[in-house]
């Protein structure tokens, strides 16, 4: 029973959003075998997700990018990319990947591996971000271009980066008026960015898209601004916004109260790394790119060998350099397979991408002042219920490293392994908020999955 659930292919890709289909795309064309492992129901990932079969459509139109998007997802349905669907890996070894689908525990053994893992919201704990109808920017984007749902009637979208005019956006055009839209970086530090943009065609169409969804919806962006608390019984009804400094911190006194029902806080995404931390990959700490992410090659080639990432996992950049990334590094392994030389425009494409999405970044870069929103009261760690003074008083009697942390409140230690609370913690818990934060460390099972899904893990052939 066990060798039945061994699946076996030359290329085992995690992740069906840009970078993974991008990379099964090519590989498939150069006629190697590949299974594509991906834990949403459809492919798109993030950026190209889609709604559920039957679904209606949001009204309106969609941003540039998408056409991108429109073009991957057919090219894979052309192809016959092979896609399992609610596939959860949870352990990883050079030429292994055990997975969780459908209730049942799998194997897929194969020669290469391409992480395309993504990136996860980026959590900033303020008074109230716990109340229901208070969530990530990302989770908004789930609910209403994912699932169909509208969230509320009136919104308060507040973060920093490239995600807060979608969100906008996807509101809008889910018939949600948005009330407010804060981005807590300076308009200077924006305006830092405008070459990269301007000598960037996606980039710029992009740019131009979202200025004019603005102005339809009538929304203006407040430039330095951002939530400071979240009040109501039950659920949100009332944001108190104001303005903070250079830095992030809130500047006490410019207190207003906002009459909301939804609240969508977006400060920027983390890269999610954990499958390359469990195969012993390098890190390297990047903070405009989202903090810790695996070190790749001028091939996309991660320290160990057979092993490739791209996209987020890399350092967020986006959709764009996604797919450059993963076709990169699909001509890597046909390269490697076949010996032949891999066409040198790709790492000129890449190369480009990357310079624009970095550019766009550094002017988006992490506040560290917004650590100081939170109160002594306020949880900075759902999980395990762990408020702001009890994460200070363990950083204080048991050391301000990361793990001493964890092991003094228990917080990082639930279900989500420190996804949500991780890339604040230490800087919450230390009141150090510039200090470059410890790597986090990645354990089995790298997500929450059945007991029996381990129990019953398949053993590789001894052939494989």
């Amino acid at each position: 029973m066990s060798e039945a659930r061994v699946l076996h292919a030359e290329v085992g890709i995690v992740g069906a959003g840009p970078g993974g289909l991008a990379a099964a795309v090519e590989l498939v064309r150069q006629g190697l075998s590949v299974l594509v492992l991906d834990e949403g129901q459809q492919p798109g990932g993030q950026i190209f997700r889609q709604l559920p079969p039957g679904a209606a459509a949001l009204p309106g139109q969609e941003p540039p990018s998408h056409q991108a998007g429109h073009g991957l997802l057919a090219a894979a349905t052309e192809h016959a990319v092979p896609v399992h669907h609610g596939a959860t890996v949870w352990n990883v070894a050079p030429g292994r990947l055990w997975f969780e689908q459908h209730g049942q525990s799998w194997l897929l053994c194969c020669r290469h591996l391409v992480l395309a893992t993504g990136a996860f919201d980026r959590c900033v704990p303020f008074p109230g971000w716990t109340l229901p109808g208070v969530t990530t920017a990302g989770a908004l984007q789930v609910m209403v271009r994912g699932y169909g749902v509208v969230p509320g009637r009136r919104a308060l979208v507040v973060g920093s980066g490239p995600l807060l005019l979608p969100t906008v956006a996807t509101l809008h055009q889910a018939g949600v008026e948005v009330v407010a839209a804060l981005e807590a970086s300076s308009r200077w530090r924006a305006l830092r960015a405008l070459p990269a943009v301007l000598t960037n065609a996606a980039r710029r169409r992009e740019a131009l898209w979202y200025a004019r969804s603005l102005l339809r919806a009538g929304v203006r962006l407040r430039w330095g601004w951002t939530v400071f608390a979240c009040e109501g019984d039950g659920r949100v009804q009332r944001a108190v916004i104001g303005k903070v400094d250079a830095e992030g911190n809130p500047r006490r006194g410019s207190e207003r109260r906002l009459e909301v029902d939804v609240v969508g806080a977006g400060f920027g995404l983390v890269p999610s790394i954990e499958l390359g931390q469990l195969l012993g990959c390098r890190t390297r700490y990047d903070a405009p790119r989202g903090g810790h992410c695996l070190e790749v090659d001028g091939q996309q080639g991660t320290s160990v060998a057979g092993v490739y990432a791209v996209g987020e996992a890399c350092g967020v950049g986006g959709a764009e350099v996604a797919m450059a990334e993963g076709r990169l590094a699909a001509a890597a392994i046909v390269a490697a397979v076949r010996q032949t030389p891999i066409d040198a425009a790709l790492r000129t494409r890449v190369a480009a991408e990357r310079r624009a999405a970095d550019a766009m970044l550094r002017a988006f870069a992490p506040l560290p002042g917004l650590h100081r929103l939170a109160t002594d009261d306020t949880l900075v760690c759902r999980c395990e219920d762990v408020p702001l003074a009890r994460a200070r008083a363990a950083a204080a009697l048991h050391g301000d490293s990361l793990r001493a942390i964890k092991v003094g409140c228990r917080a990082g230690m639930g279900p989500c392994q420190g996804r949500i609370c991780g890339s604040s913690l230490q800087a919450l818990a230390t009141g150090r908020c510039d200090v470059v934060p410890d790597l986090p460390v990645a354990q089995v099972p790298g997500k929450p999955v059945r007991s029996a899904t381990i129990v019953d893990a398949p053993e590789p052939p001894a052939t494989a």
